[in-house]
């Protein structure tokens, strides 16, 4: 018989996970490399973050231009 392995529920978080984490620590070395940060991450962590909450406040109409 040939074993078909079956992709249960740990699985398959497990792999969303890991595709968060990746997409997550490209973008965190882009916004370095962007702002010239070096290898200071926690920083770029913390632009990245700064920017998103950014965006969507302009995007609602919270900001004043």
């Amino acid at each position: 018989k040939i074993f078909i392995p079956v992709a249960n529920e740990k699985s398959s978080v497990l792999s969303g996970l890991a595709y968060t984490i990746e997409f997550s620590a490209r973008e965190i070395m882009y916004t370095a490399t962007t702002y010239n940060l070096r290898l200071d991450l926690r920083t770029a962590a913390c632009v990245s973050t700064t920017e998103k909450v950014f965006n969507v406040y302009s995007e609602a109409g919270l900001t004043f231009k």
